[in-house]
């Protein structure tokens, strides 16, 4: 049996099945919305900005090149404010707000960006509590910015914060509209899916040429007649 379908069987396909292929993308998509809505705890995000430069220098050239390694020494800092030796610090002060605060969940809750070419960097704390966030992101930034100069010296660079971090009361996780739209396309994908699989796995002969190909004789065709119900009298 031919198992191609055309575009005008699938267009009867979706005539025929658009109730379920739209039930189906809302029930998803209700489910998805529900489970980012209610189930995932939303997370929140403060970002603390950092300035990296030298003191001035009237050599333009010289100058220009203590610009590039401040640049170039970003990649160190970033990676500093991310050991233990700042966030067991960052911890010990906020341990009296924030008891279940470690080291260890800093690591997962601190994240340091920035842009190329640029001597601003970011430190970004992501928590389930809006302040928690804040305190965290500012907090970090303190301590790198005191931390820094005893580690690397105070003779490479001074970093200095640019802007705070401020408490964020819009969640930044989970995308509800996201995962709603995903829901939503998964459950019309799914449908068509099942739709093409029954209707592929369908052994009903509807082409009397199909027949002529097997050389089997036709011995007539039943039409569909419609009946009214009615008492005989």
């Amino acid at each position: 049996m031919d198992t191609t379908i055309s575009y005008q069987r699938l267009w009867e396909l979706f005539k025929k099945n658009y109730i379920l292929l739209f039930l189906s993308a809302i029930i998803l998509a209700a489910a998805a919305f529900a489970v980012s809505k209610f189930v995932i705890h939303p997370k929140y995000q403060s970002t603390t900005a950092l300035l990296v430069n030298r003191s001035q220098n009237n050599n333009a050239g010289a100058a220009l090149g203590d610009q590039q390694a401040d640049i170039q020494i970003i990649y160190t800092y970033r990676d500093l404010a991310t050991r233990p030796v700042i966030l067991d610090q960052v911890a010990r002060q906020l341990r009296d707000r924030y008891p279940d605060v470690t080291s260890t969940s800093l690591t997962k809750m601190v994240s340091v960006t920035s842009a190329q070419n640029s001597q601003i960097f970011s430190i970004s704390a992501r928590s389930n509590n809006p302040t928690e966030s804040r305190d965290i992101a500012n907090t970090t930034a303190d301590v790198f910015r005191n931390k820094a100069v005893q580690v690397m010296g105070s003779s490479i660079s001074k970093v200095s914060i640019v802007s705070k971090g401020l408490r964020e009361n819009r969640p930044v996780s989970p995308n509800v509209r996201l995962f709603t739209l995903a829901g939503f396309l998964l459950g019309g994908f799914i449908a068509v899916v099942y739709v093409l699989i029954k209707e592929m796995s369908d052994n009903t002969f509807r082409d009397l040429d199909f027949l002529e190909q097997l050389k089997l004789n036709s011995l007539g065709t039943v039409n569909y007649a419609s009946f009214r119900k009615g008492r005989a009298k």
